[in-house]
């Protein structure tokens, strides 16, 4: 098993490798942590006004943050995934690299789905600023 899983354990790499340049992961790994940290860095008081006009504005950018903060801790766990080494691997994985690619492909699922979440998320907080931010509009609704 664990011979058969050293052969193939070179075609999982090169796999792996041609994902990441092909996916620019780490720079998409980057730029999510830096989004993370500037969304993290805003402290309450710069945001009072827009909270106190529009709650819907909180939740919007309270959501946007935890699903940030989810998408980043996934690709925080792949990027050690994909840099373990062949016996590290192996142990983890009980020497099945299906096993690994499956948990590989629920990860990006996962993530993919939580940044449509995210999209969703910012664009509301988006509104409720232009909301806020437009008193024509903030008498409509």
């Amino acid at each position: 098993m664990q011979a058969q899983f050293s052969n193939d354990y070179v075609k999982f790499q090169a796999k792996i490798a041609n994902f990441i340049l092909a996916q620019n992961f780490a720079q998409r790994c980057e730029e999510y942590e830096n989004l993370f940290n500037q969304m993290a860095s805003i402290s309450p008081d710069d945001m009072k006004e827009y909270i106190q006009k529009s709650p819907a504005f909180l939740q919007a950018r309270n959501r946007s943050l935890s699903l940030m903060e989810k998408i980043v801790a996934i690709h925080r766990s792949l990027k050690e995934l994909f840099e373990l080494s062949e016996e590290e691997l192996g142990v983890q994985c009980g020497y099945n690299l299906k096993k690994v690619d499956k948990e590989i492909a629920e990860k990006l699922q996962e993530a993919a789905y939580l940044l449509s979440e995210y999209e969703k998320a910012s664009n509301e907080g988006r509104k409720a600023i232009e909301v806020a931010d437009n008193p024509f509009l903030a008498q409509a609704l």
